[in-house]
């Protein structure tokens, strides 16, 4: 898909849904986020070493800014965050988890993740959550992030599907054929260490199958599966944090 049309369909999906609109504050929306909080939970406590004493956050791809909310209120109350997504019709909705989680983000606005109004060597951490797969221009977005990054700060992906090469079609498919509502892709490993090792990043991927929300029985049998049997998780689609850190020179 073209990417003009994909970055339409993401900002204008915020505006036209019916759970998800500024316009309201729906129970469901609640509800769901609420359920992520408890997998956003485990992935702060599991890189808690890197995210504790950090002071100036940058979230990217943040949806309505829940995931900073939290973090903020239960764990960084006195940290600067700056919260950006690529919909100003998401960013709107941000004042309702400010409101629910008691917290005060100090700057957010519309941004693309290859595109930000920041000035160099500003954050000691970045990060997302369950949303790298839909930035697309990976390279841009890394090299844009590097360049608002401090040395020796940390970039952050989180909750990530990840798949080899072998198996990137069929987990794409997989993906796409799940209800949403816009197109999303699959992380490849391999190719996000070629452009790191391109740019001066250094790059770890941590496959992690653990699932503390089982969406289905199924998806749970295989994450269990995967899970024991960790050098499935090199070659099977899978789940994973992705961390980058810009070391002084």
């Amino acid at each position: 898909m073209d990417i003009n049309k994909k970055e339409e369909l993401e900002i204008n999906y915020w505006r036209d849904s019916e759970f998800e609109s500024p316009k309201k504050f729906s129970k469901g929306n609640l509800l769901n986020k609420l359920q992520e909080c408890r997998n956003l939970d485990y992935k702060i406590n599991k890189h808690l070493n890197i995210i504790k004493n950090k002071k100036s956050i940058l979230e990217i791809g943040a949806g309505q800014g829940w995931a900073s909310c939290y973090l903020k209120s239960f764990y960084l109350k006195h940290s600067e965050f700056t919260v950006t997504d690529i919909s100003s019709y998401a960013i709107e909705s941000i004042v309702n988890w400010e409101k629910l989680f008691e917290v005060k983000i100090d700057k957010y606005y519309a941004a693309k993740s290859y595109k930000l109004s920041e000035n160099d060597n500003q954050f000691d951490l970045i990060f997302c959550y369950a949303a790298a797969h839909h930035f697309v221009l990976y390279e841009e977005t890394l090299i844009e992030l590097k360049r608002v990054l401090k040395d020796n700060g940390y970039i952050l992906f989180l909750y990530e599907p990840t798949s080899s090469k072998l198996f990137y079609t069929l987990h794409r498919y997989y993906v796409n054929k799940m209800p949403h509502h816009t197109p999303e892709d699959v992380i490849l490993p391999s190719r996000i260490k070629l452009i790191c090792s391109k740019i001066g990043l250094n790059y770890e991927n941590q496959y992690d199958p653990y699932q503390p929300i089982i969406r289905n029985i199924p998806i749970g049998l295989y994450f269990s599966l995967i899970k024991r049997i960790p050098i499935l998780q090199k070659v099977l689609p899978s789940s994973s944090d992705l961390i980058f850190t810009k070391l002084k020179k």
